[in-house]
């Protein structure tokens, strides 16, 4: 049974993704995976009947975000025409749900990262599983005797808190909008990771972030999240409820470096056994076995 894996490749660079990544996971775990890219969300086009003939295709798993007419039309069409299992991997839910709804109903099964955008589809009838953010570890991962300058360390760009955040840590806070394959080296600069969600959402860096053995600090989210079932305040993360909080957050970092680190340990540990580019692999094919 041979998978097509569908994703957007805007300059076709072919380079590293957050897709790419997940599909040469589900490789090593054995699935015969083709490749297929689109650099134009408003003019897909997608292979012709006898393609998934002769690659005997069952599977074809979409990873797209945002809204895409062409998209659904294609995927109405292959769909209508193959005998195959049609799997959307939703983006980056809750902020684009709004998108979601004709590519949930083509779906057989959609994978949300966002907890109550999941229950939300489920609720509407169609087959829709919590599928957090993960980090790909051949990406993010940590480097030994690597020198942690500084005591904190973001990529959110002018977000809300930079300013602050220069203010009050000056030369011990570091700002800095990379690759993705240079965040792990940047990381491994700082003891703290810096996160501020705007919508939110469990977002990817923390888990890249702790792959990367470090403390993340971020803004506490609300209980329909989940969050707390992944990482808990003072174990493996820690939170901050607004501005007075964030202070006194900064100041435990700055005279606790022992709860840093034991965080920061337990993080990576965590991020390492279950949310891994492998691990979520392996949940989908379980998926994928349980609709067989």
């Amino acid at each position: 049974m041979n998978w097509l894996f569908i994703y957007e490749d805007k300059n076709n660079k072919k380079t590293w993704s957050t897709p790419k990544g997940f599909g040469e996971a589900l490789g090593e775990l054995g699935i015969n995976l083709l490749e297929y890219t689109f650099q134009d969300s408003k003019r897909v086009k997608l292979p012709q009947k006898n393609f998934f003939d002769k690659n005997h295709i069952k599977v074809v798993l979409i990873f797209f975000a945002g809204k895409s007419i062409s998209l659904e039309q294609e995927l109405k069409r292959i769909k209508k025409e193959n005998k195959i299992i049609l799997i959307n991997e939703l983006g980056d839910e809750p902020q684009t749900l709004i998108h979601n709804k004709e590519r949930v109903y083509l779906s057989d099964l959609t994978l949300s990262p966002d907890y109550r955008s999941s229950l939300y589809w489920q609720n509407q009838g169609f087959n829709c599983k919590w599928f957090t953010h993960w980090a790909d570890t051949k990406i993010f991962y940590s480097l030994q005797n690597s020198s942690r300058k500084h005591q904190i360390v973001t990529t959110m760009g002018r977000r809300k808190y930079n300013i602050f955040l220069k203010i009050f840590l000056g030369n011990d806070y570091k700002n800095k909008r990379c690759d993705p394959k240079d965040n792990a080296n940047f990381f491994n600069t700082g003891q703290v990771v810096f996160q501020y969600a705007r919508w939110g959402e469990i977002t990817r860096r923390i888990f890249e972030a702790s792959a990367c053995k470090c403390c993340v600090l971020t803004n506490r989210l609300k209980n329909h999240t989940m969050i707390e079932t992944l990482f808990v305040h003072n174990v493996s993360i820690l939170y901050y409820d607004g501005p007075l909080s964030l202070i006194k957050q900064l100041i435990r970092i700055k005279i606790k470096p022992d709860l840093v680190k034991k965080i920061s340990e337990n993080a990576y540990e965590i991020v390492n056994k279950n949310h891994t580019q492998i691990s979520r692999a392996k949940y989908l094919i379980k998926l994928v076995e349980e609709l067989i």
